[in-house]
């Protein structure tokens, strides 16, 4: 029996936190009647969100609570800043990061929700190399993420991290 719950409340002092990155896991799909998803990420001065990817099944929004976010969106970087909010469709290939010389603090929002606190807890673990190809593809995969090529960013990012 599945059931859906009338509203979840996740108050700041009880939230589960990711200290690489710094995450804030806020509510996932089963909380919210696969509603939607919701996390906060802070990123130090320049330091990368995510690679290149696309969501098969979800839409993902990022409202920048504070500094500068460097997002790919399609083929075309962007700085997005406080206040700024920002909708990517299913299918569509992005990346974010914060921008060279500013921190970034974001609230995403993924839609429809998809269970993906697993994976967000499995992050520090891809991000040591502790996990063998072969089970990054399979958690990719599973929490539909997938990795796109993008020249633009890829330049983009080694052109911001030489700027001092």
């Amino acid at each position: 029996m599945t059931t859906t719950p009338s509203s979840w409340i996740q108050r700041a002092q009880d939230a589960e936190t990711i200290e690489k990155p710094s995450l804030w896991l806020l509510a996932d799909g089963g909380h919210t009647g696969g509603a939607l998803g919701a996390n906060r990420l802070r990123l130090a001065d320049g330091a990368a969100g995510t690679q290149p990817h696309v969501h098969r099944l979800s839409s993902e929004a990022f409202y920048v609570l504070d500094g500068t976010l460097e997002m790919l969106i399609d083929e075309t970087v962007h700085l997005f800043g406080c206040g700024d909010y920002v909708v990517v469709a299913p299918g569509v290939s992005h990346a974010f990061g914060a921008a060279p010389g500013a921190d970034a603090d974001l609230f995403i929002t993924i839609a429809p929700g998809i269970d993906r606190f697993p994976y967000f807890r499995l992050l520090p673990r891809v991000l040591a190399g502790e996990l063998s190809d072969a089970d990054i593809a399979r958690i990719h995969t599973e929490y539909d993420v997938h990795f796109v090529e993008s020249p633009a960013w890829t330049e983009r990012r080694r052109a911001g991290r030489d700027i001092t």
